[in-house]
C-alpha cells in the first residue's frame, strides 16, 4: 500500500519538482509541497497552483511577510513553470506548534492579475 502511494504522489508532483526545489531553497524549513490541477477534478473547478508551506510564526500576526512570501512564491514558480496554465494561486501557510492545534492561514492570487502586475 505506502508503494502505491509513493508512487502516485510521485506521478503527480514530478511536475512540480523543480519549483518544490527551488522554494525550499529559498525558504529553508518550511518544506514545501506543490501541486496543481482542479480541485477534485471537476471541470467547474478554475485549475489552481496549489503551494502548502511551514513557517516559523503565527501566520496571522505578520501579514506583510505573508503578502511578501505569497509574490514570492510565485516569482519562483514562474521561473519553473508557466503560471499562464493556471487560474489561480493558493498558498497555504502553517506553524506547527508542538502539543497545540496547527495554525493555518490561506492566501489566493488570481494569476491572471498577478502576472499583469508583475
Amino acid at each position: 500500500m505506502s508503494g502505491s502511494l509513493y508512487v502516485f504522489q510521485t506521478i503527480n508532483t514530478y511536475h512540480f519538482a523543480d519549483t518544490q526545489n527551488a522554494l525550499a531553497k529559498e525558504f529553508p524549513h518550511s518544506r514545501p509541497r506543490v501541486e496543481g490541477g482542479r480541485l477534485k477534478g471537476k471541470q467547474q473547478n478554475p485549475l489552481t497552483f496549489r503551494v502548502t508551506m511551514a513557517v516559523p510564526f503565527n501566520p496571522h500576526e505578520k501579514n506583510a511577510e505573508i503578502q511578501q512570501m505569497a509574490d514570492r512564491i510565485l516569482e519562483i514558480a514562474s521561473k519553473n513553470l508557466n503560471l499562464e496554465d493556471y487560474e489561480r494561486a493558493e498558498m497555504h501557510f502553517y506553524q506547527a506548534v508542538p502539543e497545540q492545534e496547527i495554525i493555518m492561514r490561506d492566501v489566493t492570487r488570481d494569476i491572471k492579475t498577478w502576472i499583469n502586475q508583475n
